[in-house]
């Protein structure tokens, strides 16, 4: 377990001397607004609350806070239940979360804001001046877009404090956290930023230099085109293909990540399974039969209760338990693989 990550028996550590917007950073004193109560937003508040940050998680209505946190509380229950923390500690941290409707008094008072929010360019460029008009000049922004170029979108006096930092879902659990500044960034927000992270337990990876979609979701789009053409073709099931991936790129990859697997495999090889005449790449399909028929027919995965597998009778909070459990087993079996993640 990364050694900032608390023990079932004691506090999370959080290191001397961390700054953010150029002004000492420390849990103590500082508060944090998270913006979106969705699937992001209890998971990141759920991190800051559990390293003793005071944390507001927003939405638009009571609805949905309530929604969020149901997850978090139920989240945070799973690590006692697998002896990641105590039930003192864990009822500690919830009580550091603030569930709020609306934005105006979390903004006010907010060191950090995350923004969370729906992948939406209006709904994220009003958030932005929401933020130029309540917060103070040195409060930092955080976006947790996964695709969008957020830094067009915030007006001037928000830009050169406005960082892309992408979380990865459950973000209570995966490490990964996708960092990259924009034209006009600080580059010490980007600098403070990475070193937050740290500090919170995760494993920034810095991008030099913005790209739509950053780098796991394309590497991810790239496969997802070879997929859909391998289902439609008849080449395999759904079922199937699951398994071979869970059996073979999955671990696999732990250990070698995508780019040393060439050295393994011999860069000969390699080059030469590119050129193979006979492996003729598909046209890409930005619509695919088998994804376009659910989503038209409403089968939109865990929260419908269908997708590419039924989940009849299970609630989504069901399947995120079950999901985090998984997970959770994985992270602490690999937890050096993923703190220090690097090459053999």
């Amino acid at each position: 377990m990364n050694p900032t990550q608390a023990s079932p028996s004691s506090a999370p550590t959080w290191p001397a001397g961390l700054t953010l917007g150029g002004q000492p950073f420390v849990p103590a004193n500082d508060r944090i607004a998270v913006l979106g109560a969705g699937v992001m937003g209890p998971g990141i508040a759920s991190v800051f609350a559990e390293h003793g940050f005071a944390v507001d998680l927003c939405d638009i209505s009571e609805a949905a806070v309530e929604r969020g946190m149901a997850t978090l509380r139920e989240s945070m229950q799973i690590k006692v239940e697998l002896g990641l923390s105590s039930a003192a500690s864990t009822a500690r941290a919830i009580g550091r979360v603030t569930p709020r409707v609306g934005i105006a008094a979390a903004l006010k008072s907010a060191r950090l804001v995350i923004e969370a929010v729906p992948e939406n360019r209006e709904i994220k460029s009003s958030i932005y001046r929401e933020v130029e008009a309540s917060c103070t000049p040195d409060t930092v922004v955080w976006s947790n877009t996964s695709t969008m170029n957020v830094f067009v979108l915030a007006p001037p006096a928000v830009q050169s404090r406005l960082v892309v930092a992408h979380w990865f879902a459950p973000p209570h659990i995966l490490p990964l956290v996708e960092v990259v500044g924009g034209p006009e960034t600080a580059m010490v927000a980007v600098s403070e930023c990475m070193a937050v992270l740290r500090a919170l337990g995760k494993t920034p990876v810095k991008l030099e230099k913005f790209i739509p979609g950053f780098v796991v979701n394309r590497l991810q789009r790239a496969l997802g085109h070879e997929a859909f053409h391998l289902i439609e073709s008849g080449a395999i099931s759904i079922e199937n293909l699951d398994i071979a991936v869970r059996t073979s790129l999955a671990p696999r990859m732990q250990i070698l990540g995508l780019m040393q697997r060439y050295d393994f495999t011999g860069l000969n090889l390699s080059l030469r399974n590119l050129e193979d005449p006979d492996i003729v790449d598909p046209p890409v399909n930005l619509a695919p039969e088998p994804l376009t028929r659910r989503v038209a027919n409403g089968e939109l995965g865990v929260t419908t209760g269908k997708g590419f597998y039924g989940y009849e009778g299970r609630s989504s909070l069901d399947m995120q338990r079950a999901r985090d459990v998984k997970l959770w087993q994985v992270v602490i079996g690999l937890s050096d693989l993923l703190s220090d993640p690097k090459p053999l």
